[in-house]
């Protein structure tokens, strides 16, 4: 988990931006096996990026998803008495890995069902990934809809708005596709549990299948590397593995990113700090347990539809009003997206919470207020200091929200680095995406250092972290 946590808070571009860097025609994979293995002394004519079968964006998505379910699953797996239930099919003639997937996992998945599909949506619809991955000609429906609606002929929205009516469509195709497959690997599971069959999966096939899930996490942490050295070079020429020549003065010359990071932080904390309130409001208000899964349902609406259906409806909404490229309009659209996450995180904590400091608390005369911030508060810290950490990051990583909400009058970080990634300039996209990690990374240590400070001294707390 504490792998994990971190490598969840990296943005979907900065991932795009270092497959890029790895997997291009010159990009650094091939510089390293080259001439050795390739011959090559120029780059290649073709090469893996860009891909009309979108096998890089594929790998992207994968590199980028792969930890957050991962995480998610680990988190699933707390709740269950998994070795309680892997001892006793193992005591039935299951082996332990037969076990896991037979008995354990499908417990899990309904837990992790909503991760998934949100998972999905986003995946079908991508945006700034494709700008950077995908093929130009012809792009993904997603990028076609934003060039529709950035074209100065007003007509052409038509088109653009039914695109994204259509991507709708889509999310929900994709949605109803992986429920019937549900229905079809459930039944199969469960007569193959009801015939007595005792499945011993050889220890081969799982490893087999650890390396399929740690390859694409491992392009993407070297597209990382990657993306640093570019934002450090001054030259590399094909074929060396390593640059030429390194400098610092790319970075003396960033200060024009500086504004965008500003703006990045100053959104993303607005909204998280917004998210965190109103969730802890509604939850202390007793609102949440009188509309119950209606109001779980409306909050989560945000993960279950496609960004594009969303932001451009959005988008006429606030030029109608005149809000667009306003802060104001900025700031709503990431608490919007925020929001789902925040209340997954916090409602299940504020549920686990044990009312009886509160009760013994008001016998002895202390106000509701006063109850709160000493009792609540401090029990709720370790859900707090995680939706504060992710808030920030999906604040970040938010590219089509910000780009929409906007209107060409306030950048983001992440806006400014998708546009440097397709203009080719690859030093300005590497500093770009090294710089779209410093509010996670700063957001981490601050409230990992915070959260040690406060707690670590109380007898039975050795340090706290982000889970």
């Amino acid at each position: 988990r504490s792998i994990l946590g971190p490598l969840i808070a990296v943005p979907h571009s900065t991932v795009a931006i270092g497959i890029l860097f790895l997997l291009a025609p010159s990009g650094w994979l091939i510089r390293l096996v080259s001439p050795e293995l390739t011959g090559f002394v120029r780059p290649p004519a073709t090469g893996l990026l860009p891909d009309l079968e979108h096998h890089g964006l594929i790998i992207a998505l994968l590199a980028k998803e792969i930890p957050f379910l991962c995480l998610v699953s680990l988190a699933a797996l707390s709740t269950q008495p998994a070795r309680q239930i892997t001892a006793i099919g193992r005591s039935l003639g299951y082996s332990k890995d037969a076990a896991m997937w037979l008995l354990v996992m499908p417990d899990i998945y309904r837990l992790i069902r909503l991760p998934l599909a949100a998972v999905l949506v986003f995946s079908v619809s991508v945006v700034d990934m494709s700008l950077v991955l995908g093929p130009g000609l012809p792009p993904p429906l997603a990028v076609m809809v934003v060039h529709g609606f950035e074209d100065p002929d007003l007509l052409a929205r038509l088109p653009a708005s039914a695109g994204a009516l259509l991507q709708g469509g889509l999310a929900v195709l994709a949605l109803a596709i992986w429920r019937a497959g549900e229905v079809l690997i459930s039944a199969i599971l469960t007569g193959w549990r009801r015939r007595g069959h005792r499945t011993r999966l050889p220890s081969m096939a799982r490893h087999i299948l650890s390396g399929f899930a740690v390859l694409p996490m491992l392009a993407g942490l070297l597209g990382l590397i990657a993306a640093l050295l570019w934002s450090f070079t001054t030259s590399w020429f094909f074929p060396d593995a390593l640059p030429g020549s390194i400098s610092f003065a790319g970075w003396a010359r960033a200060t024009g990113l500086l504004s965008a990071l500003g703006s990045s932080f100053l959104a993303g904390g607005a909204a998280t700090i917004l998210a965190t309130g109103l969730c802890l409001l509604v939850l202390q208000s007793g609102i949440a347990a009188r509309l119950g899964p209606t109001l779980h349902w409306m909050i989560c609406i945000p993960l279950l539809l496609p960004q594009i259906s969303i932001v451009t409806g959005l988008q006429m909404m606030l030029l109608w009003t005149r809000l667009d490229g306003s802060w104001l309009a900025m700031i709503w659209i990431h608490l919007l997206f925020i929001l789902p996450y925040t209340w997954l995180i916090m409602a299940p904590a504020h549920a686990g919470l044990d009312h009886r400091y509160d009760r013994v608390a008001a016998t002895i005369g202390m106000r509701r207020w006063r109850r709160f911030r000493v009792i609540t508060l401090p029990l709720l810290a370790p859900a707090l200091i995680t939706v504060l950490f992710l808030g920030m990051s999906v604040s970040v990583a938010l590219y089509l929200p910000s780009l929409f909400a906007g209107g060409g009058r306030i950048a983001t970080i992440t806006t400014e680095a998708v546009a440097l990634a397709a203009g080719g300039s690859r030093q300005a996209a590497g500093m770009a995406a090294m710089l779209q990690l410093v509010i996670p990374l700063v957001t981490f240590i601050c409230l990992q250092g915070w959260f040690r400070w406060r707690f670590e001294k109380f007898a039975g707390m050795r340090g706290g972290s982000l889970h």
